[in-house]
C-alpha cells in the first residue's frame, strides 16, 4: 500500500474515533432557516413555498467539511447534530430515546420561543416526514441534475396549472442542490489554500473540482459517484424525509465507474470515508439507524468485476463496524459463493451484517401486491427490513394502513370490562379477534389516508420527488405520482399471541386447569401467583415446531388477512401489505400492554421479531426455522418478515448451512447473530475493550457498547437462551 492510500486509511480511522466520541447536541440552522423562508414565502402555492423554503436552506446553513474533508455533504452545522423539521414538530423518537440512554430530553428547552410559536398550529405532528424510500441514484448518476431539469423544462408547459407549478418548484429545487454543491466547492477551494498539510490539501482539492462537477453533470469516475450520491442523499434528509432514507442498490449504481478500469487502489478506504459521512450526518444524531443498502440484485456485466465491487463494500463495512448504513444481501439460489462465504464470516466475526433476504419469496409477494416481475425483481429494502423499489414504490414501508399488535386484541376482548360476553371455546375466540382486528384496522386505515392526504397538501417534497420515477411527467409529489402504490400495514406480536392461544386453548378449554375467568383474574393480577405462572410458561411455545402451537400463529395470520381484505374491498385503493417489522417497537408496544396469557408480564416487551419471545427458546435454531417455515410469506408478507436468529456459538459453515437450508425451503429473511454471554458481558463491564463489536436488535444495527443498558441486558438474555437451547448451537 502506498503512504498516500495507507494516510487515507489512517485518517477515515481517525474520523471514526472521533466520531464515537462525539456527543449529541441539537442544530438550529434548518429550523431558523425553514421558519424564515416560511415567512418569506408565505403567499406562495404550497409546493412553491416548499421548494423555495429548500433553497433558503441550502444557500445558508452552515458548511462541515472539518469533520470529514474526504468528501463534501451535511445535515447539520456538526456531526450528530440533531437536525430539526418544525413542519412535523419537535418531538423526540420514543424508539430513539429507549435506545439510546442519556437522550430523553434533548430537546428540552432546545428550540427558541419564536420558532416553537411560529409551528404550534402549523406542524404535522411527529417528528420528520416518512421516509423509508429508496431515490433513482442510477437515473440520477447517469442524467445528472441538470439533465433532470432539461426534462423538467421540456414538459413545464404540459397539464394542468397544479402540474405545471409542482414542476416549476421541481426545478428551483434541483437547482437549489446544484448551487449547495457550488458552495462546497468554493468552501473546499478556500480551505485548500489555507491548509498546509499536503495529503488534506489535495483531498480538499478534489472535493473542490468534484463538487464543480456533481451532481449538476453525469459522474465520470468512482469518486464522483460516491460525491454525487452524497449530495443527493443528505439533501433528501435535508428536504423533510425521516428515518431510513436507502441507498437502494449501491453495488449497481456505482458499477458503471469502475466497469472498464476497475476498482481504484483507495476503493476500501474511499467507500468507508463515504459509508461513515452518512452515519455522521443522520438527522436524530446516533438515532438515526436505519439507512439501508442493498447488495446482489442480479444485473449483467463482468462477474469477477461485480464481485470484486461487492467486496470491496463489504470491506468497508467490517473496516467501520459502525452499524449505520445497515448492509442487506439478496440471497439467489446459485449466487456468487465467494460473495455470499464473505458475507457469513463477516456475519459471524461480530459485525452485525449483513442481513439476509431471500430473492424468490421476495419477488413472488411483490407479485403477488401487483407489481409487475421486472420491478418486484428490483426490490431493495428502504427501513429495518421494510420492502420497496428504487423510485418507483414505497408506501409499503409505511404503516399507512395502521398497526396490528394481536395482543393489544386480545387484551381488549379478556380484560376490558365491557367484555361481558367471553368466549366459550377457541373458534368464538377467534371470531372476536376478527371482529377486533377488523374495528381497529378500519380506523387506523381511515386515520392513515387522512395523514396520507395532508402530507400531499401540506408539505411536499419536489426534490426527492424529481429523483422518482414518473413525477416529473406527471407534476406531482411522490406520495401521489409513483409508479406503484401499496397500503402498508405494519405488524408486531404474532408470537405472543400463538403462545398465549396456545396457553388459553391447553388449560382452559382442553386441560380445564382454569376457567377463563380465573385466566383473567391471572392476568389482572399480574401473574403473582408463581404456580399459575409455571403452569402458563410449560405449555409448548411457537418455535418448537410443534404443530398444536404453530395452527395458531396461522391461525392469526388468516384472520389478519380476512379483516384486511374487507377493509380493502370497503375503502377501495391498492391491496394492503403486511410488514413484520420491530426496530424496538417490542419495547414499547409492551410498556402498554397488560399481563397477557403466554406468561409475559404486565409492561415487559414482545417478541422481537417473528422467532420465540426472549427466553422462551427451549429447542434450538433448527426447530424455530421449522416452524416460521410454516408461514406463507408470500401471502402473509409481501411487506416482509423479521426473523432474528441469535447463536451462542457456531461455525461459518454451520451458519453458512442454516441459512442454505432455510432459504431452500422457502424461508424469506433472516438476521443471523453470534452472541457469546461471556463476551457481551466483558464488552457491557469494559466497553473500551470491544468497540468493533455491532450486534443487531431487531430492526437496527449498533454497537453494542453504544446501546442502552436495557437492550444490552436484552441481548445478554437472548445470548443466555441461546447457550441454554437444545439442538445446534
Amino acid at each position: 500500500m502506498s503512504s498516500s492510500l495507507s494516510e487515507l486509511g489512517s485518517l477515515v480511522k481517525q474520523l471514526r474515533q472521533n466520531l464515537f466520541e462525539t456527543q449529541d447536541t441539537v442544530c438550529l440552522d434548518r429550523a431558523r432557516l425553514v421558519t424564515e423562508a416560511y415567512q418569506m414565502y408565505a403567499d406562495d402555492p404550497i409546493p412553491l413555498l416548499r421548494a423555495k423554503a429548500f433553497r433558503h436552506i441550502l444557500l445558508h446553513m452552515k458548511l462541515d467539511l472539518l469533520s470529514n474533508p474526504v468528501f463534501a455533504g451535511n445535515t447539520s452545522s456538526s456531526p450528530r447534530a440533531w437536525m430539526l423539521l418544525p413542519e412535523f414538530g419537535f418531538q423526540e423518537p420514543p424508539q430513539v430515546v429507549l435506545e439510546n440512554a442519556g437522550l430523553e430530553g434533548i430537546l428540552s428547552d432546545a428550540v427558541p420561543e419564536e420558532i416553537d410559536r411560529f409551528w404550534k398550529d402549523k406542524s404535522l405532528g411527529g417528528s420528520a416526514g416518512m421516509g423509508h424510500l429508496a431515490v433513482d441514484l442510477e437515473g440520477m448518476l447517469t442524467l445528472g441534475l441538470e439533465g433532470l431539469l432539461k426534462e423538467i423544462q421540456k414538459k413545464q408547459d404540459i397539464g394542468s396549472e397544479e402540474e405545471q407549478t409542482y414542476r416549476q418548484s421541481m426545478a428551483i429545487s434541483l437547482q437549489a442542490v446544484m448551487d449547495w454543491a457550488n458552495r462546497y466547492a468554493k468552501e473546499a477551494q478556500r480551505m485548500a489554500q489555507e491548509e498546509s498539510d499536503p495529503f488534506l490539501r489535495g483531498l480538499l482539492k478534489r472535493v473542490a473540482s468534484t463538487c464543480e462537477w456533481v451532481p449538476a453533470r453525469p459522474a465520470r469516475n468512482l469518486f464522483e459517484a460516491l460525491q454525487s450520491i452524497l449530495l443527493c442523499h443528505l439533501a433528501v434528509a435535508i428536504e423533510g424525509h425521516g428515518m431510513s432514507i436507502s441507498l437502494g442498490h449501491l453495488d449497481r449504481a456505482l458499477f458503471p465507474f469502475v466497469q472498464e478500469k476497475g476498482l481504484p487502489p483507495d476503493a476500501e478506504a474511499l467507500l468507508a470515508a463515504f459509508l461513515l459521512k452518512i452515519t455522521a450526518n443522520s438527522i436524530f444524531g446516533r438515532g438515526s439507524l436505519t439507512q439501508a443498502v442493498t447488495l446482489g440484485v442480479p444485473f449483467p456485466g463482468d462477474p469477477g468485476k461485480i464481485r470484486k465491487l461487492r467486496l470491496a463494500i463489504l470491506d468497508a463495512v467490517d473496516f467501520l463496524r459502525v452499524g449505520d448504513p445497515q448492509v442487506f444481501l439478496r440471497w439467489q439460489e446459485g449466487g456468487d459463493p465467494v460473495f455470499q462465504k464473505r458475507a457469513i464470516e463477516l456475519i459471524t466475526s461480530g459485525a452485525g451484517m449483513p442481513l439476509l433476504i431471500h430473492d424468490e419469496p421476495t419477488i413472488q409477494g411483490l407479485r403477488a401486491a401487483g407489481i409487475p416481475l421486472d420491478d418486484a425483481k428490483d426490490f431493495c429494502v428502504i427501513g429495518c427490513n421494510e420492502l420497496g423499489i428504487p423510485g418507483r414504490l414505497m408506501e409499503s414501508a409505511t404503516a399507512k394502513g395502521g398497526t396490528v399488535q394481536y395482543l393489544s386484541v386480545l387484551e381488549k376482548i379478556l380484560l376490558e370490562p365491557s367484555s361481558n360476553d367471553l368466549p366459550r371455546d377457541m373458534p368464538s375466540l377467534l371470531a372476536s379477534m376478527e371482529k377486533g382486528l377488523y374495528q381497529s384496522m378500519l380506523e387506523a386505515r381511515k386515520r392513515g389516508q387522512f395523514h396520507w392526504k395532508r402530507m400531499i397538501e401540506n408539505v411536499p417534497t419536489p426534490f426527492t420527488s424529481s429523483l422518482m420515477r414518473g413525477c416529473i411527467e406527471k407534476g406531482r409529489d411522490l406520495l401521489e405520482g409513483l409508479p406503484f402504490h401499496a397500503t402498508g400495514v405494519y405488524e408486531r406480536g404474532v408470537a405472543n399471541a400463538a403462545n398465549a392461544l396456545s396457553t388459553i386453548d391447553t388449560l382452559v378449554f382442553q386441560k380445564k386447569l382454569w376457567t377463563l375467568d380465573q385466566l383473567i383474574r391471572h392476568l389482572q393480577e399480574n401473574w403473582e401467583d408463581p404456580k399459575a405462572l409455571a403452569a402458563a410458561c410449560s405449555v409448548p411455545q411457537w418455535g418448537e415446531d410443534n404443530p398444536r402451537v404453530d395452527r395458531w400463529a396461522l391461525a392469526l395470520l388468516e384472520i389478519r388477512e380476512r379483516a384486511l381484505q374487507q377493509i380493502d374491498a370497503e375503502l377501495g385503493g391498492p391491496s394492503h401489505v403486511v410488514c413484520h417489522v420491530v426496530r424496538s417497537l417490542h419495547h414499547l408496544d409492551g410498556a402498554m400492554l397488560q399481563a397477557s396469557a403466554d406468561g409475559r408480564l404486565k409492561g415487559a416487551p414482545v417478541s422481537d421479531s417473528l422467532g420465540p419471545p426472549g427466553g422462551t427458546s427451549r429447542q434450538g435454531p433448527t426447530t424455530l426455522l421449522r416452524s416460521v417455515l410454516k408461514i406463507d410469506t408470500v401471502r402473509f408478507y409481501r411487506g416482509g418478515t423479521n426473523l432474528n436468529l441469535s447463536l451462542a456459538s457456531a461455525t461459518q459453515n454451520v451458519v453458512e448451512s442454516l441459512v442454505r437450508t432455510f432459504f431452500r425451503e422457502g424461508g424469506q429473511e433472516i438476521q443471523v447473530q453470534i452472541l457469546e454471554p461471556t463476551i457481551l458481558r466483558e464488552a457491557k463491564e469494559n466497553p473500551q475493550l470491544h468497540g468493533d463489536l455491532v450486534v443487531r436488535i431487531a430492526g437496527f444495527c449498533g454497537r453494542f457498547v453504544d446501546l442502552s443498558p436495557l437492550e444490552q441486558e436484552e441481548l445478554i438474555a437472548r445470548a443466555e437462551a441461546a447457550a441454554g437451547s437444545r439442538g445446534l448451537t
